[in-house]
């Protein structure tokens, strides 16, 4: 991928005779990669941002617009959400509450320290 990458970058700024070397260069690169892409199994594939769905059923394609847009990214998929929780739903009450028992029992020991 890394290679299919930076040839695709040269790709804009080549003359016309290295352009037709880069594409048929990235060209067997991207068979290869579909090859690949066949081999992983779903859950695999899933993880990746690279491939399209290719034009006969059960192949794969390397989704150049995809890697165009942002080159220098990580080919794996990241998914990002907010979570959000309240906080007086972590706040329980029946903690907040002191046992009668332990109550006194702490009484009694600060008033041993006094005498």
């Amino acid at each position: 991928m890394i290679t299919y990458r930076s040839l695709a970058a040269r790709m804009q700024n080549a003359k016309a005779s290295t352009q037709g070397k880069l594409d048929r260069k990235l060209e067997r690169l991207g068979e290869s990669i579909a090859e690949r892409l066949g081999e992983l199994t779903d859950q695999e594939r899933m993880a990746l941002s690279c491939w399209t769905v290719g034009k006969t059923p059960g192949t794969y394609e390397v989704d150049h617009a995809e890697l165009m847009e942002q080159p220098y990214v990580s080919i794996r998929k990241v998914d990002r959400w907010t979570e959000e929780y309240d906080l007086a739903d972590d706040v329980d009450d029946t903690d907040s509450k002191p046992d009668a028992a332990v109550s006194e029992q702490l009484q009694k020991f600060l008033r041993m320290g006094l005498d």
